[in-house]
């Protein structure tokens, strides 16, 4: 979004499609600017009245901090509850304290977040201490701490992620069974109300 084609297109769409979406970690990785992709994400969206879908944190990392700065940024440019995390793996990355913090400031945003969870469950192997998590969204904490979860699928039978198939029935039981979070009542409301919700539908 940051380069000048992309962010042309991106203007034009904008006003057409229901929901914006972006990928800060292009951008950060690409030209250093992942923040600025967040600013100019919120100011469309709020330009426009529409919801923003944003993938965050999903490298399964404790360099990753894109949750929090999401928050920070949807305070800044008022647009609490108008705003979606999307992954959230490396949440699980850093300590209980953070992330502690982190689902406050998501709750004070109204950030809420989708899991996707079968598209990153094959992150690679790495060398880098950090607690001993899975990766996955973390949503047995999300959800007690009253975050709105939803769930997706990020690829459909893709080169990287071949088995994705948009059945959400299997990423379900992969979400429930990863993170041991086995409240049917809540687990109903990720698989069907809150997915209105993360959509903008009430």
């Amino acid at each position: 979004m940051i380069e000048k084609d992309a962010r042309k297109w991106f203007e034009v769409g904008a006003e057409v499609v229901d929901i914006i979406g972006g990928l800060p970690k292009h951008d950060e990785l690409a030209y250093g600017k992942g923040s600025e992709h967040m600013d100019i994400l919120l100011q469309t969206g709020k330009k426009y009245n529409k919801m923003v879908h944003v993938h965050v944190d999903q490298f399964n990392d404790i360099s990753d901090k894109e949750t929090e700065l999401l928050c920070d940024k949807t305070i800044e440019h008022g647009m609490q509850g108008k705003a979606v995390a999307i992954h959230g793996i490396s949440l699980g990355a850093h300590s209980k304290a953070y992330r502690q913090k982190v689902y406050k400031k998501m709750k004070k945003a109204g950030v809420m977040m989708i899991a996707c969870p079968i598209v990153w469950i094959d992150s690679k192997r790495k060398e880098t201490l950090q607690p001993f998590h899975n990766s996955l969204t973390p949503i047995d904490e999300l959800i007690p701490a009253g975050i709105t979860v939803a769930m997706g699928t990020d690829n459909l039978c893709d080169y990287v992620s071949p088995f994705p198939d948009g059945d959400m029935w299997p990423e379900l039981c992969l979400l429930a069974a990863g993170c041991r979070y086995l409240e049917i009542d809540e687990l109903v409301k990720v698989a069907t109300v809150n997915g209105r919700k993360v959509l903008g539908i009430n």
